[in-house]
């Protein structure tokens, strides 16, 4: 995996042990990393703007992203249970590190390189002129306010 390095910093909103440890790993890999484990200095981090993006659990994505909107990485996703196992609540879990960095990776590259479908980091996006993202959107804004797709020579004829 290679990485390109930006000067993005990432906030990591967990319990101080998990925070100390996550910021250590990132920090380890050329990440600029801060742990923050309570909401005042979670407020005092993101009203900086210093952040391009956050790592915390589940129930607190709402609470970051009511301070700022940014993309916030839900680090409950990256455990697995061990299929192995007949119960999901006796299976020990997994943290699965390789997606956990992919997604942190795709995260510190800028914005314009993630949103223009540049090839970086081994990453393809859509390429230059590529409407099919338009049409997906447009596609579901017509079902939503019940348009009629864009179609050649076809008349409604009702009478």
């Amino acid at each position: 995996m290679s990485l390109e390095i930006t000067d993005t910093k990432i906030l990591v909103f967990l319990p101080p042990p998990a925070a100390e440890k996550v910021v250590g790993h990132l920090s380890g890999l050329g990440y600029a990393a801060i742990a923050a484990s309570t909401f005042a200095e979670a407020f005092d981090a993101l009203r900086s703007n210093e952040f391009s993006f956050a790592i915390a659990t589940r129930p607190d994505i709402s609470l970051l992203r009511h301070i700022r909107t940014i993309p916030v990485i839900n680090m409950e996703i990256f455990f697995h249970a061990d299929p192995a196992f007949k119960t999901i609540e006796a299976a020990p879990r997994h943290f699965d590190s390789k997606a956990f960095m992919a997604r942190v990776e795709f995260l510190s590259r800028p914005v314009s390189s993630r949103l223009n479908g540049h090839e970086a980091d081994g990453v393809k996006g859509l390429p230059p002129g590529d409407d099919r993202m338009t049409s997906r959107w447009w596609n579901k804004a017509a079902t939503f306010w019940r348009l009629r797709p864009k179609r050649k020579a076809q008349f409604d004829v009702q009478g």
